[in-house]
């Protein structure tokens, strides 16, 4: 969907009042984007940061609109949104690769390649499908769960299209850049995992990365089991809302003769859990905080399954990525 039909869609719903939501790498277009709404609607964009289609902003910000257009992102069709959401999405495109770029997988035994993409370079993977077809490979590109619109498409939380294949393939292909989506998929499979840096324009193999990751995480949660005060966050997003996983982790702290208290939270902010004083955080919303935000926090926080892991709910000593099938319905907490 483009703006032109984002607009023929607001007037087919008879919307009023909008909110746009503007990643922050399209803020700069931010004036242009208002300017051609505001000519059919009374429009405000939202300054926030946002995360994903999981992520449509706080009640406070969109409860007075009526309709909520999002850039950049695709819809996840599992999610129940409390309001309407039209979704425009942003595709990367026009990028051509060398065909020995590619040698590395053959070099590796790769030769039945399943092949993943985040959402915004989908167009490329349709794209790098061809190349590799044509180079000989047999390309795989897994079915997804309800909280996946594409093919093949993967979110920091979600690897169900790796999943989906991993019988039938050597290895993995994953059009991207950055490396958080690629160590979630190696974490999430036996397989392993390259990138196809889009950047770069080259492949690598992240088992380096990954044993890096680990080691730096496992140094970061190991001081929970000293902990004796857990706050346990429900994220008030309404595609990271998992009030029953919350409780769940509650229960399990209070078994082991620890304190714990469920806190909500919509940005988790380090200054509020040291205002807490709790020694120990188990977040339950987007994996991403736990990972990527850990050097903020003056305390371990984890993902629940990190919780459970590190405390023996769950036995397996492999590290597991939380990922996020499902969530709850959005209602009133109880």
């Amino acid at each position: 969907m483009d703006i032109d039909d984002a607009i023929n869609e607001l007037k087919a719903r008879k919307a009023s009042k909008i909110l746009l939501q503007i990643p922050d790498g399209l803020k700069p277009e931010s004036f242009d984007l208002f300017n051609k709404f505001s000519k059919e609607f009374n429009v405000i964009i939202s300054s926030q940061s946002f995360y994903g289609a999981c992520d449509i902003g706080n009640m406070e910000v969109y409860r007075d609109v009526d309709c909520i257009v999002q850039f950049g992102h695709s819809e996840i069709p599992n999610i129940k949104y409390t309001k309407p959401v039209i979704f425009i999405e942003y595709f990367y495109n026009g990028i051509e690769i060398e065909d020995d770029v590619f040698s590395i997988l053959k070099e590796n035994g790769i030769i039945n390649v399943g092949l993943l993409s985040s959402v915004q370079y989908y167009k490329e993977m349709e794209y790098v499908e061809k190349k590799l077809k044509m180079l000989g490979y047999n390309v795989i590109i897994g079915d997804v769960d309800g909280r996946m619109k594409y093919p093949g498409q993967v979110l920091g939380c979600n690897f169900s299209a790796a999943h989906s294949v991993s019988g039938k393939v050597d290895g993995y292909l994953l059009v991207s850049t950055g490396l958080f989506h690629g160590i979630g998929a190696q974490l999430s499979t036996e397989k392993p995992v390259y990138i196809l840096d889009l950047n770069q324009r080259s492949i690598k193999n992240i088992q380096p990365d990954i044993e890096k990751f680990l080691r730096k995480r496992y140094a970061r949660i190991e001081p929970a089991m000293d902990a004796k005060k857990f706050a346990i966050v429900i994220d008030t997003k309404i595609g990271q809302y998992r009030k029953k996983l919350a409780y769940s982790i509650y229960n399990k702290v209070k078994s082991i003769g620890r304190d714990a208290i469920i806190v909500t939270a919509d940005n988790i902010n380090p200054v509020d859990f040291q205002n807490l004083m709790c020694d120990a955080v188990v977040f339950t919303g987007c994996p991403r905080v736990s990972i990527d935000d850990e050097d903020k926090f003056n305390m371990p926080v984890l993902t629940p399954i990190e919780f459970e892991q590190l405390f023996g709910f769950k036995g397996n000593n492999k590290y597991i990525m939380d990922e996020i099938v499902g969530v709850d319905s959005y209602s009133p907490m109880r």
